[in-house]
């Protein structure tokens, strides 16, 4: 019986072989393993070459409309800081030479359903002094701004539209905001202080922006506060134009003493 192997002893080697072959096997077969998943890779970097660049291209585009979003905000700012300035300059009795103001009559001659309040097309045009940027009246009320012009035709961009942005002021405590439309008929004046008190009745009229749209030009009368958000109110604004009968409009011009058309 001594002559026999220990059954332990013989499991044992056994085992060492078997794991010996492996470990020859693996590395053995590494290369041929890179190759394999580099086959792999190369033909399915074709299939994923549209989702990686669509993904970038979002990944791209996102990140560009944030930058632009808050260069904008900034830029908005800047702009509420540098009117109020003027503004406070203004009310100091700082000289300011006043432009001559005239006046000239256009009839809304298209207004499309889908852009009811937002825009609306006059008979009137470069040939008639008008201007980009002139403010259209109505009732004695600001209704809108000239946005494009031709020669015979222009384009009034209404209050109530959602891209129109003017710098404005509660004429009653010269707190100011920015006057800016829903595409839904109402007129808001942004960043208010929730801390003061409105009125409902109190006058909104034009800040100090330019020579084409001086200070002073009613807007509208307060009706209600908003919802109050980052720390500002917005002011609901009552237009004192009938602005769902607009058929006609008065074009301010500036320093167009010639300009001085008839009534509407």
């Amino acid at each position: 019986m001594q002559g026999k192997l220990n059954p332990i002893f013989v499991n044992f080697m056994l085992a060492v072989f078997c794991g010996l072959m492996l470990i020859w096997f693996f590395h053995s077969s590494v290369q041929s393993t890179r190759s394999a998943a580099d086959n792999i890779n190369n033909l399915l970097y074709y299939p994923e070459f549209p989702a990686r660049e669509l993904r970038l291209l979002v990944q791209v585009a996102d990140n560009w409309v944030m930058e632009r979003r808050g260069l904008l905000e900034r830029a908005r700012v800047l702009e509420l800081e540098n009117i109020a300035l003027r503004t406070a300059l203004q009310r100091a009795g700082s000289p300011r030479p006043v432009p001559q103001m005239g006046y000239v009559g256009a009839n809304v001659t298209l207004r499309y359903p889908n852009a009811w309040w937002k825009e609306v097309r006059i008979d009137s045009g470069s040939s008639g002094g008008v201007v980009a940027g002139a403010p259209a009246m109505s009732d004695g009320f600001m209704v809108g701004r000239v946005s494009r012009v031709g020669e015979n035709y222009a384009w009034v961009e209404l209050v109530t539209s959602s891209t129109f942005l003017l710098a404005a002021v509660v004429t009653d405590t010269w707190d100011l905001g920015v006057i800016n439309g829903d595409d839904n008929g109402n007129i808001w004046l942004m960043y208010m202080p929730p801390d003061k008190e409105f009125t409902k009745g109190m006058l909104v009229s034009t800040a100090l922006v330019g020579d084409y749209l001086p200070p002073g030009i009613p807007v509208g009368m307060v009706w209600g506060p908003g919802e109050i958000r980052d720390g500002l109110m917005p002011l609901r604004v009552a237009s004192g134009a009938r602005l769902t009968q607009l058929y006609s409009v008065q074009i301010l011009l500036s320093g167009a003493p010639g300009s001085q058309g008839g009534g509407l």
